[in-house]
């Protein structure tokens, strides 16, 4: 009996195992890949000015992207994927994703990510149309409030270099889609980008969002593009 088994696990081991895929593409990467190449026929193309299509769209952002996939570009990803490599064959509509978001507005100029396949900025554009009235930032509060998403890219690169104990998914809110297992922090800024949208367009992405400042850096900028400008130094120094 013992040589019997014996035989059977050396006859085991000896059977060739079967190689993994290169990518483990699975029905939820399949629908972050059609979902990010909708956005970008909406970006790029007449839909955009179909507003049924485009509220419609927003929908498929907050319930799928954010709800149901929780695929989303932030710090946290990319500075993960810095350290330990791109999760190119467990997440590859992620990364399809981040690549859409990075390539986009150093190719075109537009930060498509932000304005087309956010899930917490289709937040704040919903949000957004239930209050008729809107304040104004302006002057040296705009100035303020608009240095505030550079000042927290810096604080995620010295955290970063540094190795600092402050978790970076606290510095943004897109976490809070996953709720059940979201930091307080993240939760916070959640919220409070939330009840700003209702009264500022977009509030958290213009004077919150680290990643959509990121993204600025790298945006082509068009008749200008040839110039040297402040944007171009403070990404330098960066």
């Amino acid at each position: 009996e013992g040589l019997i088994h014996s035989a059977l696990e050396i006859t085991r081991t000896r059977e060739p195992v079967s190689p993994k895929p290169l990518i483990d593409l699975r029905v939820r990467d399949i629908g972050t890949v059609l979902v990010v190449l909708l956005g970008l026929l909406i970006a790029f193309t007449r839909l955009k000015g179909k507003r049924w299509l485009r509220v419609g769209f927003q929908g498929v952002l907050i319930i799928y992207l954010g709800f149901i996939n929780a695929d989303m570009v932030s710090q946290a990803l990319l500075v993960g994927w810095a350290k330990s490599g791109v999760a190119w064959s467990v997440a590859p509509g992620l990364v399809f994703l981040t690549l859409a978001a990075l390539i986009a507005p150093v190719v075109t100029g537009k930060q498509v990510y932000c304005t087309h396949l956010c899930p917490f900025g289709a937040a704040q554009d919903w949000l957004g149309k239930c209050v008729p009235w809107r304040i104004a930032v302006k002057g040296a509060a705009e100035k303020l409030l608009s240095a505030l998403p550079v000042v927290l890219l810096l604080w995620g690169l010295i955290i970063t270099m540094q190795h600092l104990s402050f978790s970076l998914v606290g510095l943004e809110p897109f976490d809070a889609f996953v709720f059940r297992v979201a930091g307080w922090a993240t939760l916070g800024i959640a919220i409070l980008g939330l009840i700003a949208s209702l009264f500022v367009n977009r509030a958290y992405c213009r004077y919150g969002c680290p990643t959509g400042a990121m993204l600025k850096f790298i945006r082509l900028g068009g008749s200008a593009s040839g110039t040297i400008g402040t944007r171009d130094y403070v990404a330098a120094g960066f």
